[in-house]
């Protein structure tokens, strides 16, 4: 099987234009970014606007927030200590663009008002047995949707869902954009002072968006668990059988990429230690 060598991408003010697949497959967690290279404000708001359009239990979105900063304009003081509340990692000081999403609990406060607006468009339908009466007498009387009189675990569980997969969609919408991105995590309570983050919001990922300084194969596609050990077919444990001919066709569509490491990354690791001043 011919593995496909992804192009070498070099930070520009244009979108990629990449298929689903291709980024998915293009898609690295990026370590090393170009400080000096400022990213575009419209790339940023692309990358909010593909996360902020991402399916959402009883269309709550409102628990889905996030601040952005900007490294060059943010006050250097708070900007040095959000880099210290990431535990001083290189790449924290280097992107131009942190975006800390955070799930607000108070959000769920909403979720009459959102599930009439499914009913006024058309997604919530009477054939279904949606109305409002049915909202008020059954919906918001089950726990596993009146998320804030129920079970305060049920509401932590479902949120995080919710923005595991707008983060997910903002991930690969910076990859779309041409930019290199990472998720971190650090201390939250220091990031919440830094930011005025209310107590009824947590911050659960911070995202890095900027120009990659490294090639952005980053040395190859990383390892993931084999697909049958975690894929089950009708019951659990019996596995999923994996169609070569699938793998294949997500090869040549650049999905399914050259694994790590590349022949070269030592040598581009090497590199970059010694441009950015790191050990190597």
């Amino acid at each position: 099987m011919t593995i496909v060598q992804p192009e070498r991408v070099a930070g520009t003010s244009s979108s990629l234009g990449l298929t689903f697949k291709e980024a998915v497959g293009r898609r690295r967690s990026i370590r090393y970014y170009k400080p000096w290279q400022p990213v575009e404000r419209e790339k940023v708001q692309k990358v909010l606007e593909a996360a902020r359009l991402q399916s959402c239990h009883g269309n709550a979105g409102q628990i889905r927030k996030a601040v952005v900063v900007h490294r060059d304009e943010a006050d250097p003081d708070v900007f040095a200590g959000l880099v210290d509340a990431l535990y001083n990692q290189p790449q924290a000081a280097q992107a131009p663009v942190h975006i800390y999403w955070t799930i607000d609990m108070d959000g769920w406060e909403h979720l009459r008002d959102n599930l009439k607006d499914l009913i006024a468009t058309g997604a919530l339908t009477s054939s279904y047995g949606w109305s409002e009466q049915f909202i008020d007498d059954i919906v918001l009387k089950t726990a596993d949707f009146n998320v804030m009189a129920g079970e305060l675990r049920f509401a932590e569980w479902l949120s995080a869902i919710e923005m595991g997969l707008a983060i997910g969609t903002a991930l690969l919408a910076a990859q779309d954009e041409g930019l290199g991105t990472q998720l971190l995590t650090g201390k939250r309570q220091q990031m919440a002072d830094l930011l005025g983050i209310p107590d009824t919001a947590t911050v659960a990922q911070i995202q890095l968006l900027g120009y990659a300084a490294e090639g952005t194969e980053a040395g190859g596609q990383r390892p993931r668990p084999d697909f049958e050990e975690i894929y089950s077919d009708g019951q659990w444990g019996r596995p999923l059988h994996r169609d070569p001919a699938v793998v294949a066709e997500l090869t040549d569509a650049g999905m399914i990429q050259q694994p790590a490491p590349l022949p070269y990354r030592r040598r581009e690791v090497r590199a970059l230690a010694a441009m950015f001043g790191l050990p190597d």
